[in-house]
């Protein structure tokens, strides 16, 4: 019967020593016997080569193979949102969460067709050692460049991350003819907000909206600020119909919600540009015209969903 993760064993990588101490105390497999050492080594070696968790975990499970036979690995870290599949799930699973001193790395569960056996968990256990560090680089590495990428104020995309990402999934909706839409909106009368409120009250505000964004979307969307009280969304596989649709229940849901700031309530309200991509689109020509729809809307007094 398959290990489920919520009881999954608890390694303590606290010292990667101890593990192999273990290992030479205790007579290990045939699999592990083998090249012990020297397989280890390899591992060790090669896990060194990337930062890119996904490649990461794919060299690991190719290193693993020889000594235990595998189907693949599911790797999740909560803390940064992490969820990946290397190979593919099957009928029997045993987890590990993969705890030092100092940190959490996650937890992995490992796949098979056939139960594991007493020796296949000692090859596991002893082989992830040899992960702890590359893993901890790879996370500490992604961390930095998420940080790099993220608004601070709301955890949105920020600016560079907003073109990186419009021109990956134009290329996307290109190739593979696939819709997309974009949604560019921003706070009505934010200034008032600002000058009535004080500008602490304006960082809220946003935070809020973006918040009701995120509790609205599908984890596929992505949401980025622009600048200011300016948020832009990029609705993959959506067309112009469908945007229309959740471009009025963000607006709707905005409207009617109050925001409580200290002893006050802050009622708000947003407008919403929106266009779908054309074969003929750049980043810049899709984004200009969502931007103009705002603005019409602007003109018009706000709290409007337009699309052009």
């Amino acid at each position: 019967m398959a290990t489920p993760l919520q009881t999954s064993n608890t390694i303590d990588f606290n010292s990667a020593r101890l593990s192999l101490s273990k290992a030479q105390q205790t007579p290990p497999s045939e699999s592990v016997r083998e090249d012990y050492s020297e397989r280890r080594y390899r591992m060790a070696s090669s896990l060194q080569t990337t930062l890119d968790i996904e490649q990461l975990l794919q060299l690991f499970l190719a290193e693993i193979k020889p000594s235990v036979e595998l189907d693949g690995l599911q790797y999740i870290n909560e803390n940064q949102r992490l969820q990946s599949v290397t190979g593919r799930k099957a009928s029997h699973s045993c987890g590990y969460r993969l705890i030092t001193a100092n940190d959490h790395l996650g937890e992995i569960v490992f796949y098979r067709n056939t139960r594991f056996s007493d020796q296949n968990l000692q090859a596991i256990e002893v082989m992830l050692s040899a992960l702890i560090c590359p893993l901890r680089n790879a996370l500490s590495y992604r961390e930095a460049v998420m940080a790099s990428l993220s608004d601070p104020l709301t955890g949105a995309g920020n600016r560079i991350a907003l073109n990186n990402a419009l021109e990956r999934e134009i290329n996307l909706a290109s190739r593979f003819k696939q819709p997309l839409s974009i949604l560019v909106m921003d706070i009505d009368r934010f200034k008032h907000v600002n000058d009535t409120f004080g500008h602490s009250a304006g960082d809220a505000v946003i935070k809020h909206l973006v918040a009701i964004i995120n509790k609205i979307n599908r984890n596929t969307d992505l949401t980025f600020r622009y600048g200011g009280d300016e948020i832009v969304i990029l609705l993959n596989r959506t067309n112009a119909d469908g945007a229309l649709v959740i471009a009025e229940r963000l607006r709707k849901s905005f409207d009617t919600q109050q925001l409580q700031f200290g002893d006050d309530l802050i009622h708000t309200t947003v407008s919403i540009g929106l266009t779908a991509f054309s074969e003929q689109d750049s980043a810049e020509t899709m984004f200009t015209r969502a931007d103009k729809a705002l603005y019409l809307i602007k003109s018009e007094g706000g709290n409007k969903v337009i699309g052009l």
